[in-house]
C-alpha cells in the first residue's frame, strides 16, 4: 500500500513514475513505498534501474558458456 496523508499532493502517481523511468507499474510502486514518494526527493528510479542492468550483467557472466 503506497503512503499516503497531509503532504502527499506532490507525490508520484505510479503510473507516471513507471512510465519516466521506464519501470514495471510493479517495480514503480516498490520503489515509491521504499522511497521518498515526493517528486523533488525521490532519486531512486535511477539507482534501481543501474542495479537491475548489474544483476542481468552478472547473470550474463555467470551462464555456463
Amino acid at each position: 500500500m503506497l503512503k499516503t496523508g497531509p503532504g502527499r499532493e506532490h507525490a508520484y502517481d505510479p503510473v507516471e513514475f513507471a512510465q519516466k523511468h521506464g519501470l514495471t507499474l510493479r517495480q514503480a510502486e516498490i520503489v515509491i513505498h521504499a522511497n521518498e514518494p515526493s517528486k523533488h526527493k525521490c532519486l531512486a528510479a535511477p539507482i534501481f534501474l543501474q542495479a537491475m542492468k548489474e544483476l542481468a550483467k552478472n547473470r550474463e557472466n555467470r551462464s555456463p558458456g
